[in-house]
């Protein structure tokens, strides 16, 4: 496939962002890469050229070839927009790092839709600028996403989770046991918790690799008859999973939990970006889960605090 430079920008998703970060400018940053996406799937060619720096570089690892110039990049980009191919990006965007307040490095993933053809996924990395109000794509390369050997490759991220669990700041704990499916490639997750009326919820999950989506992701089951899914990434040392849920009662949910590991036996988990039926929620207070003989609980979280 031709190089397409702007394809790295497949941030449709723009992820929640974690605490301790420059929030306006991290703000700043992940919108002015979703109004890229946006421009770029409509073909709006004017405000695409205007989101590169005039000295801008692009390299294209899979091609081995290097773009130099913003009047090149957009006259690669001008030309595949004439041709009038079915091309649509979106993607994830795994890490913000402000190196001053008007530089930011950005890491993520992409995907690339040709029409009916799958998708072809790659991994970028970007510096960006703020020239006046606007941050400006400074530099972009694209690098193939390794593929595991297998499906327990993959899912062996997550080997820390195998164990048992437990809430270690509710006064009604969530429990958890992780332990690997035969032939270790997925996790099962099985989850169980008290409410204050002595009522218990009980919630199974399972994560493997999505060979389609080169991501890992996960399904989720409620007793309730809810049930969702997640897609997992990194960032630096937390993991963040894009959830969607249909709850019982037909209402639809999302979020995006943050598992930040504080050590082998002990992590973090956090529901931000809440919403139900597109209304906006309080995001959950950051809980602590630590490991424990029998269970404990970082999604139970999720399950639970969604309804």
């Amino acid at each position: 496939m031709r190089s397409m430079h702007c394809f790295a920008w497949l941030l449709s998703s723009v992820l929640a962002i974690p605490s301790g970060v420059a929030v306006g400018s991290e703000e700043e940053v992940r919108t002015a890469i979703q109004d890229y996406v946006v421009a770029f799937n409509a073909k709006d060619f004017d405000a695409v050229s205007q989101a590169w720096s005039e000295n801008a570089t692009h390299l294209d690892h899979n091609l081995a070839q290097r773009t130099d110039g913003r009047d090149q990049i957009v006259g690669d980009i001008k030309t595949l927009f004439e041709e009038g191919a079915p091309i649509k990006i979106s993607g994830t965007v795994e890490h913000v790092r402000m190196i001053t307040e008007s530089v930011a490095s950005v890491d993520g993933q992409v995907a690339v839709t040709n029409g009916a053809d799958a998708p072809v996924f790659n991994h970028f990395s970007a510096i960006l600028k703020k020239q006046g109000e606007q941050w400006l794509i400074d530099s972009m390369e694209e690098m193939p996403v390794p593929t595991p050997a297998s499906a327990a490759d993959a899912i062996s991220q997550l080997e820390w989770l195998v164990g048992s669990w437990q809430d270690a700041d509710s006064e009604s704990p969530v429990r958890a046991t992780v332990r690997r499916s035969i032939g270790g490639s997925f996790l099962i997750r099985s989850f169980q918790a008290t409410a204050d009326d002595g009522s218990i919820a009980q919630s199974t999950q399972i994560i493997g690799w999505d060979p389609i989506q080169k991501q890992l992701r996960s399904w989720t089951f409620d007793a309730d008859g809810s049930f969702g899914e997640g897609m997992w990434s990194r960032n630096g040392d937390d993991w963040l999973i894009k959830a969607t849920q249909t709850l019982a009662d037909g209402r639809t949910a999302s979020g995006t939990y943050i598992l930040t590991p504080e050590s082998n036996d002990a992590f973090a988990v956090q529901l931000v970006g809440r919403e139900i039926e597109g209304e906006l929620q309080p995001s959950t207070p950051s809980v602590m889960v630590t490991r424990v003989e029998t269970s404990g609980a970082s999604e139970a979280t999720v399950t639970t605090t969604q309804q």
